[in-house]
């Protein structure tokens, strides 16, 4: 079984070529896919709760990695203080992730709307190339 990611921090990355993304820190900022750029928050801290569940957030900071209300198909991700769990699915590519909502078939992705940039949301198994994710370590 591949081991999951250790706690740390972490740019998120989709298809190897989009980083997660928000514009800015605060609660409500939307959550986008974004190339590298130094100026937008692309450094995440990921952190186990122990049991499997994992947080994903703003460094330093109470905005995760979330989504409003309960899970439902196509809802938008976006950061909200306290606290959101996730799991980290393995995916079959080494090194790759789906990232699950627990207890419901959802994982985040890239959003339908067809918006630049892309939004992140919540969306069925769609299958590993569609809803895989890198975990690159910063330094």
């Amino acid at each position: 079984m591949t081991a999951l990611p250790p706690d740390g921090l972490y740019q998120i990355i989709f298809t190897d070529q989009q980083f997660l993304t928000a514009p800015e820190p605060r609660p409500g900022a939307p959550l986008m896919l974004l190339p590298p750029d130094g100026g937008l928050t692309q450094t995440w801290e990921l952190r186990s709760d122990g049991n499997g569940g994992h947080t994903i957030g703003v460094p330093d900071a109470r905005e995760q990695v979330s989504y409003e209300g309960d899970p439902d198909m196509h809802e938008l991700a976006v950061l909200l203080p306290g606290t959101r769990e996730w799991n980290l699915i393995p995916g079959k590519e080494s090194g790759t992730y789906a990232i699950g909502v627990p207890d419901a078939e959802l994982r985040l992705g890239m959003s339908l709307l067809r918006i630049y940039p892309p939004r992140v949301a919540l969306a069925p198994d769609f299958g590993e190339k569609f809803q895989a994710w890198r975990f690159r370590p910063v330094a």
